[in-house]
């Protein structure tokens, strides 16, 4: 029922007043004619009841309003606003619920189809491209879910579930200056930031510059990096089964779906957390050096006949390089480390 209201609350060349904040709320969530018959039933306190009171009786239905009989007179009067409120969002919520589900199970059914193709057609030269791949290994997806953060370049959105089996922290390590010209974004429930391992994770996700964020119902783990790829679990932790999604329409409704959870989530502010950047001071001249290079993709035997060192203590430079701006590859420390401006 809810739904309805994105075409109906539209105003044809009439200025709406300036609203309250539940006002602004009910015009959102409601058809324009149900908006205004309870705004103004509250307005009234109260109003005769007719059977051929058509707004009225939509908005019984809708548990916006009831009958109150007294000595035979049956008068329509309002719910209580923040009561028909908390309503109102449940049944957004509900059907935020339904659309991910449909979600998923959109998912998987493309997931099987690929796999049916693949073993129509096994000349590998005939395989398309990869829309959509179905992971069942625990260490690939484990790989996944931990490294994907150092291939963002605009964009990245991220669901955190409570995984009791988990040892790894669930949210990306910090990242600091990077959410100067980017942004990260992390969804989590209450219950994840309630426990001693979800606090500090979340605490950490702060201090780097996340946007942090919790919503009561997140049944399945999720990331979205820029409009690359997306990765879904498909049991609750994603550590068992996820799917690995290429298509440019896909992602654009995980990320259009996404949206509509954050819009609707509370922000998560921690007492005493401070954001934290790196300096690139804090790396010495040679390491910056190496840095340097590795960046513009020489192997460490160039990067040591450039720079006169053995190839062991270029690793070693790299290696520092690489806990620094905590990068699992070579590859990914370089492509932190310029997100980071430590090359400037």
């Amino acid at each position: 029922m809810v739904g309805d209201a994105v075409v109906a609350n539209v105003s044809l060349g009439r200025q709406q007043p300036d609203l309250s904040e539940h006002e602004k709320l009910f015009r959102e969530l409601l058809p324009a004619p149900i908006a205004d018959g309870y705004l103004e039933l509250i307005g009234l306190g109260q109003r005769p009841w007719s059977e051929y009171d058509v707004v009225g009786q939509e908005l019984i239905t809708r548990q916006l309003a009831y009958l109150h009989r007294f000595q035979g007179i049956e008068t329509l009067r309002p719910v209580d606003p923040l009561i028909a409120t908390s309503g109102l969002l449940t049944q957004v919520q509900r059907e935020l619920a339904r659309q991910q589900d449909r979600l998923v199970q959109g998912y998987v059914a493309a997931a099987e189809l690929h796999h049916q193709r693949q073993l129509h057609d096994r000349q590998a030269s005939e395989v398309p491209s990869l829309l959509a791949q179905l992971l069942t290994d625990r260490d690939e997806i484990a790989e996944r879910w931990m490294t994907s953060i150092h291939t963002v370049q605009c964009a990245y959105r991220s669901i955190s579930v409570p995984d009791p089996d988990q040892t790894a922290p669930i949210l990306p390590s910090p990242l600091a200056s990077t959410c100067d010209s980017m942004r990260f974004r992390e969804l989590c429930t209450p219950e994840f930031l309630a426990g001693p391992r979800g606090t500090e994770a979340v605490r950490a996700a702060v201090e780097a510059g996340i946007e942090v964020r919790t919503a009561h119902s997140l049944p399945m783990r999720l990331l979205i990096v820029d409009d690359h790829f997306a990765l879904v679990g498909l049991v609750p932790t994603g550590t068992s089964g996820a799917l690995l999604v290429r298509s440019a329409v896909l992602i654009a409704a995980l990320t259009q779906y996404y949206d509509q959870l954050w819009s609707a989530a509370t922000p998560v502010v921690l007492p005493g957390a401070v954001r934290t950047r790196p300096d690139s001071h804090q790396l010495g001249a040679t390491e910056r050096e190496v840095l340097s290079l590795l960046v513009h993709g020489l192997k460490d035997e160039a990067i040591a006949r450039h720079l006169g060192l053995s190839v062991r203590t270029v690793r070693r430079h790299i290696s520092t390089v690489m806990e620094f701006v905590d990068a699992p590859t070579r590859f990914a420390a370089g492509a932190a480390a310029q997100r980071l401006g430590l090359l400037s």
